[in-house]
């Protein structure tokens, strides 16, 4: 007895089916890996969430979401700056003199390429002081960056003191637009991190 119509369409489906699983096609994907710039980062509606976020792009190793923390004169309000410790001035002092936005994203991306992802990157703060008004701020942090690098001969840790005073936008976002580093410890400080990686 030859075998139903509709039954031979059914064993060539069940057939094709079994084929296709067979291939994975109906296994779930990996799930794609984020961007940089789709890290962790919060709208900084407070000073103290722009200070977090700086943490999370070192942390992340991620420039765009460092340079969202820091001014940017294209916006209204200041244009960001730079005061390095006296050691940072001494040995770079032309570099220091012309230092804004720019400077600052090259030297974070040349220190990001100068490491790896599994590497240690940390800045670790412990507060001081806080001056707070309504569109405006100064805090104050004792500081210990730790950032690990290929850079022969070079320390992966500084620390220091370090002054931030930030800007609120029209949008209310806070940024960072005078960032002064103060030599306290034995220690290298950021700065020089800053003039290495700068080029």
């Amino acid at each position: 007895m030859k075998p139903h119509g509709g039954g031979a369409i059914l064993c060539a489906a069940a057939l094709l089916l079994t084929a296709l699983a067979g291939c994975g096609l109906f296994e779930p994907r990996n799930p794609e890996a984020p961007t940089q710039s789709s890290q962790t980062f919060v709208p900084a509606t407070d000073p103290l969430t722009a200070i977090s976020n700086l943490q999370s792009a070192i942390a992340q190793k991620s420039v765009p979401n460092y340079m969202q923390c820091l001014a940017d004169p294209s916006s209204g309000g200041h244009a960001f700056l730079f005061v390095p410790s006296s050691e940072g001035t001494a040995l770079y002092a032309s570099l220091f003199r012309s230092w804004g936005t720019p400077e600052e994203q090259a030297y974070f991306q040349n220190l990001t390429t100068r490491t790896t992802p599994a590497s240690l990157s940390q800045l670790d703060l412990t507060q001081k002081s806080q001056s707070l008004a309504a569109d405006s701020a100064i805090l104050e942090y004792d500081y210990t960056l730790r950032f690990e690098n290929t850079m022969a001969g070079f320390p992966s840790r500084a620390s220091g003191d370090v002054q931030f005073a930030l800007q609120r936008s029209a949008s209310n976002i806070w940024t960072i637009y005078r960032w002064t580093d103060f030599k306290t410890t034995t220690d290298i400080t950021w700065s020089l991190f800053k003039g290495k990686f700068s080029n």
